[in-house]
């Protein structure tokens, strides 16, 4: 994985946490372990500003196109499954998931080309991570 497509699945994940407009503790702690379970996050130097810039894109851009926006630099399948499963990570995180938090799934599965199986596969993968 480049560093621009861990970029990318970290500032997606950034978003989703920050789709109901508040970042909650549980959803930063979540964050971490995903990041301790893909090294190419953990690696990545610049997490405070790439979360800093996704906020910002967010409060600018609106949830939708600021998805649209980040997810455009993940073409590989592999890197996109990867990405949801981490989003859906994080919507887990606080046991609520709120209408904005749903949106995102659902625009990523949009974006993504994702199939109602897809989905049920990689929610299933994001149960047992």
């Amino acid at each position: 994985m480049s560093d621009e497509q861990a970029r990318s699945i970290y500032q997606l994940m950034m978003l989703t946490a920050w789709a109901d407009g508040r970042l909650d503790a549980s959803e930063a702690l979540v964050a971490e372990a995903v990041q301790g379970d893909v090294p190419e996050l953990r690696q990545l130097p610049d997490r405070g500003a790439l979360a800093d810039r996704a906020k910002k894109r967010l409060d600018q851009l609106g949830l939708e196109r600021a998805l649209a926006e980040t997810a455009a630099g993940l073409a590989d399948a592999e890197h996109r499954e990867l990405a949801f499963v981490c989003c859906a990570r994080i919507l887990e995180a606080d046991g609520i998931i709120a209408e904005e938090e749903f949106k995102v799934l659902s625009q990523l599965k949009a974006l993504f080309a994702f199939s109602t199986l897809d989905v049920a596969r990689l929610l299933q993968r994001a149960a047992r991570s």
